[in-house]
């Protein structure tokens, strides 16, 4: 009887189990909401990357220019002709604002910039060139034809030139030195290899030589080899068909060859290093394999995100709609992430919201460090962003868009997959809200959750990783937002250093750098006949009326209009002592109350570069000399930096302080605020293995300033209302709008992304065939 009940308990069971599974299985998926079409346009827009089609129609007409003489990428050296990059080269704003304003006509013509080493010529230079009109072309025009050929990046012929011949040539005549002093080789090395691999350009502007030069560090092959380097770097000549190698630290001693270096050690005349290599373990505190004390206890897993009626943003190619939003992205090689045509309510806002670059300036007793001072868009930083992960980079519900490039490793686009991604998203912060509690006030409560549309990419750059956000906010605000992650640059430990870094580590230490970031800003308030004004808050003495003594005075604040009329009064730096509200705005279009409908630019990210004008690399970023600077838009001042700005500090091809020295008029003119942020960074332990993101954040917002009759969010269908269901009398029971039901009738859609990245690594990792894999 016993094990009859048992029986009849356990069929129970499987009966219920059946009937939950079942009516699982009826359960819908989620609707997919509003539309998601990433294909590749046959018409693109002014602001789409190029497409296929054009980069084949380009590469057709470029390798028949004879004059040109290009040579394949396959065959490319330091003495040919080539293509370093090509990409999206923007109509002059004028005819992109006529042909948008009427939604008809003839669109401006798709063009391509082109930059071309002409390592060729007798007299080498680099020329950029602007090739029309796409997908067909006819012919190209002279964008830029002076620039040095000193002036060039680091390329591949270069660096891979550079690497075999000092590798070789140090692994003959210091071998048993790199034995004995760090337990490794550079070659026949098993699982104890030394590398060159990270480098630091010295400008002519630091070596005070017009070459180019390269500090080529040493580091321990292991994970992650950037924070084990060792007390070894070679100061390399690039312009050298041979790779001279010019100068050579070790143990901080500087030696002029390699050979006075190895008899001094010989002999005994120097302080010998000895650094054991680490034993490769899950321990090793370069990893980034779980260790330490597992949180949470109890295994749960963590929330997720779900959209439960679908995306409410919709995607065409590179064109982006949300809500009362609409806007264009792309990804430009040089400069990373770009914006265009950005609308509120069908207002255009912002013509051009676009990274410039991303400078990285270190200090150090080393030269490794002492001449590291990066700017980023010299690596190209359009295709270091790449490989986005759901359910960690972005949530697992977002669109992840995939961009190509064109390089000088291949003619035809190189594509990365989940480049950008887009998303909605809850920031877990009130929009707005007021509770009123007390019927002295009146009894009701009113919020808004606060989503927001975001559009992100994250740039890997070596060892730094920053997250590039532009956040919309329902409220017609705009905020850009730059996190930076990822790992410090490590220098062996050394007592001389104490001013420039913290030991973090046994045999490593963390060194002061100061992250810089550059963004354009073309503000289109009410069109494109625009001026500038601060808001002075300053303190003002009142007479007090209501005091006994007849001379008492009150103290309070007060603003004062200041109209900026040049580009000189608009260079902008800040002061504690003199805050301000930076307003744009057209004289032309005043709210009902004769007040101009403006756009205000508030700077969150602020950070003084503290070199000195003039001297060394800094007058490649004139930039970071103010906070924000306001120009008049022109058509030969589109960018603050450039791709050879690591090396042109003596005469910077772009000068930005020449945007300036004009002092032309900003009186109802076509202006483009440039605005530069920064954080100052001190390592520390915890930066170890991976720099952690908070207090790592900088953003700038656009805010509407008294731009709406009220706020634009007041028709938000995400909003909550609570109030009496007779005014003011509780008691009378309550009526809730807007509060929405969590009841899912449907399944959301599941992360697949580790069954795909397990089946196909290229979506996240180089696989060797340059190009990644669509998931």
């Amino acid at each position: 009887m016993f094990a009859a009940g048992i029986i009849i308990f356990l069929l129970l069971i499987i009966m219920i189990v059946v009937a939950v599974v079942k009516k699982m299985e009826k359960i819908p998926p989620c609707s997919s909401g509003q539309s998601v079409d990433l294909s590749e346009p046959d018409n693109p827009s002014m602001f789409h990357d190029l497409t296929s089609k054009e980069i084949k129609g380009l590469m057709e007409f470029l390798y028949k220019q004879k004059d040109l003489n290009l040579t394949k990428p396959e065959n490319i050296r330091v003495k040919s002709s080539y293509i370093f990059t090509a990409e999206l080269h923007l109509p002059n704003k004028a005819d992109a604002v006529s042909y948008l304003a009427s939604g008809a006509g003839q669109k401006p013509p798709r063009q391509a910039r082109v930059i071309i080493f002409r390592g060729d010529l007798q007299t080498q230079k680099i020329m950029e060139i602007v090739v029309t009109p796409l997908p067909k072309p006819t012919h190209y025009t002279i964008w830029k034809d002076d620039i040095l050929f000193q002036y060039r990046p680091i390329t591949g012929p270069d660096y891979g030139g550079a690497l075999e011949s000092i590798t070789q040539e140090t692994d003959k005549k210091a071998r048993q030195l790199l034995l004995e002093s760090f337990g490794g080789t550079l070659t026949n090395c098993e699982s104890t290899c030394l590398i060159y691999k990270y480098i630091s350009p010295m400008s002519s502007a630091v070596s005070g030589r017009k070459r180019r030069l390269y500090w080529f560090w040493m580091s321990q092959f292991v994970d992650f080899y950037i924070l084990h380097p060792v007390d070894f770097a070679v100061l390399v000549d690039m312009d050298d068909p041979n790779y001279s190698i010019e100068k050579i630290w070790y143990n901080e001693h500087t030696f002029d060859t390699l050979e006075s270096l190895v008899n001094q050690y010989d002999e005994g005349k120097l302080q010998k290093k000895h650094l054991l290599f680490p034993v490769m373990s899950e321990t090793l505190f370069s990893t980034l394999n779980r260790r330490g004390t597992e949180v949470p206890e109890s295994k749960q897993r963590p929330p997720i995100l779900i959209e439960p009626d679908g995306k409410r943003y919709s995607v065409k190619g590179q064109h982006v709609k949300y809500m009362n939003w609409d806007f264009d992205f792309r990804m430009s090689s040089t400069r990373g992430p770009q914006l265009y045509d950005i609308r509120f309510q069908n207002d255009r806002i912002v013509y051009e919201l676009a990274l410039q670059e991303v400078s990285v300036f270190y200090s150090g007793y080393k030269p490794t460090q002492m001449f590291s001072n990066y700017f980023d868009s010299t690596a190209m930083i359009g295709p270091q962003d790449k490989g986005l992960v759901p359910g960690v980079d972005c949530p697992s519900h977002a669109t992840f868009k995939d961009v190509s490039h064109v390089l000088e490793a291949s003619d035809k686009p190189i594509t990365y997959k989940n480049a950008f991604c887009v998303f909605e998203l809850n920031t877990g912060m009130p929009l707005r809200r007021h509770h009123s509690f007390s019927s002295f006030h009146g009894t009701m409560y009113e919020g808004v959750p606060n989503y927001v549309l975001v559009l992100r990419s994250i740039l890997a750059v070596v060892n730094y990783s920053y997250l590039l956000d532009v956040i919309f906010y329902q409220t017609g605000a705009i905020e850009v937002k730059v996190v930076s992650t990822g790992y410090i640059l490590a220098t062996p430990f050394t007592a001389n250093a104490k001013q420039f870094g913290v030991q973090v580590s046994d045999n490593i230490n963390g060194n002061l750098h100061h992250h810089m970031f550059s963004y354009k800003v073309d503000l289109d308030i009410e069109g494109t006949q625009n001026r500038y004004r601060t808001l002075d808050i300053s303190t003002t003495d009142s007479p007090n009326r209501f005091h006994p003594n007849p001379n008492a005075k009150i103290t309070q604040g007060q603003f004062v209009v200041s109209e900026k009329k040049s580009e000189m009064e608009a260079a902008y730096k800040f002061n504690f002592d003199t805050p301000k509200y930076h307003l744009f705005y057209s004289n032309l279009k005043n709210n009902k109350f004769g007040v101009p409908k403006s756009y205000r630019l508030l700077n969150r990210g602020m950070s003084k570069q503290l070199l000195p004008e003039n001297v060394g690399n800094e007058p490649a970023m004139a930039w970071m000399r103010y906070q924000m600077a306001v120009t008049k838009r022109k058509e030969d001042e589109r960018t603050s930096s450039t791709i050879y700005s690591g090396l042109d500090a003596l005469s910077p091809v772009v000068n930005f302080d020449e945007f300036l020295n004009d002092d032309e008029s900003i009186v109802d003119e076509d202006l483009v605020a440039w605005v530069s942020m920064g954080v100052q960074h001190i390592p520390h332990t915890e930066d170890l293995p991976v720099t952690h993101t908070p207090g790592m954040d900088l953003s700038f917002f656009l805010l509407p300033y008294n731009y709406f009759p009220e706020d634009p969010a007041m028709g938000s269908l995400d909003s909550v209302r609570i109030e009496p269901n007779i005014y003011n009398n509780p008691k009378s029971g309550v009526r809730v709008t807007g509060m929405k039901s969590e009841n899912l009738q449907c399944k959301p859609p599941v992360n697949s992304y580790q069954q795909k990245v397990e089946a196909d690594p290229s979506i996240l990792f180089e696989t060797g065939d340059g190009q990644s894999t669509s998931i």
